[in-house]
């Protein structure tokens, strides 16, 4: 039996059986996705959608220099022990410090390194890359530090002592 006498005998009339086979002849000739075809396209879409964040790079703020990061904490934590100290001097391009409990802190710069020794004992590093390490004593209250780091970057501050 084929599909025009199935129709027929279900009641349909001529007219009726046309329109069917013209909806089925429609639905033939049309082609779908297949799966295989779906699995590319998604993965086309992927590919494509993991490069989007490559497009906003250009405009992302840049990453602060970690030398100046260095660099500035090292300026707080100066500040910290200058303001802690009893007293400091300058002498033969180190900065001392007469700590409170009469120790003594030097810091100069050893190879490319300024170090803080206590009592001339230790080697704790406090910040790299430095050329060039600069002391000014002012007075005995004003102080002024100058970095200039391997890039040739420099970075100076003044630390005031009040007694």
């Amino acid at each position: 039996m084929n599909m025009r006498s199935v129709l027929l005998l279900k009641g349909l009339t001529e007219k009726s059986i046309r329109r069917v086979q013209a909806i089925i002849k429609y639905a033939d000739s049309q082609k779908g996705y297949s799966l295989m075809e779906a699995f590319i396209a998604l993965t086309v879409l992927l590919m494509l959608s993991s490069l989007i964040p490559l497009l906003f790079v250009p405009i992302q703020k840049k990453p602060s220099v970690p030398q100046m990061e260095e660099t500035s904490l090292f300026f707080s934590m100066l500040g910290k022990e200058i303001r802690e100290g009893k007293f400091f001097d300058v002498n033969n391009h180190s900065l001392f410090i007469t700590l409170s409990n009469g120790d003594v802190a030097e810091f100069s710069k050893y190879h490319s390194l300024v170090r803080k020794q206590v009592n001339g004992l230790g080697h704790e590093v406090w910040v790299q890359n430095i050329r060039q390490m600069i002391l000014k004593k002012h007075s005995n209250e004003l102080l002024t530090v100058k970095l200039i780091d391997t890039q040739g970057n420099e970075y100076e501050r003044y630390f005031w002592r009040i007694e």
